[in-house]
């Protein structure tokens, strides 16, 4: 079997799967970055499975996902992760879904209301 590096796949709302690589889980938590997400890995999966998804107006193919959480640390109240869709070829010349997470953070969002 092909080592692909992917971590783990999950299906979105719609149904689209959606997957992480270590490559980009390894660059979300980077000390550079966003470190803060290490112990939130599942919150990232889960913001995935259930948050409805917003198409960016410049970049068709990237969607940011949003999920509030009442548990996060600080004043942060939502994980957004940004996805990247897209179509690849298997090795049988079909067109498959390729959608990747880009990156994940946390984020104050202010609720109206």
């Amino acid at each position: 079997m092909k080592n692909t590096g992917k971590r783990w796949t999950v299906y979105d709302r719609g149904g689209n799967p959606i997957y992480l690589t270590q490559e980009r889980w390894e660059h979300i938590v980077d000390a550079n970055n966003h470190p803060e997400m290490l112990a939130y890995e599942e919150y990232l999966r889960l913001t995935l499975k259930q948050a409805r998804r917003r198409q960016e107006a410049l970049n068709p193919r990237k969607y940011r996902y949003a999920h509030q959480f009442h548990d996060l640390p600080d004043d942060v109240n939502h994980i957004v992760v940004i996805v990247l869709f897209g179509y690849d070829v298997d090795e049988d010349g079909r067109t498959i879904p390729n959608n990747y997470v880009a990156t994940a953070f946390f984020k104050h969002i202010w609720l109206k209301g």
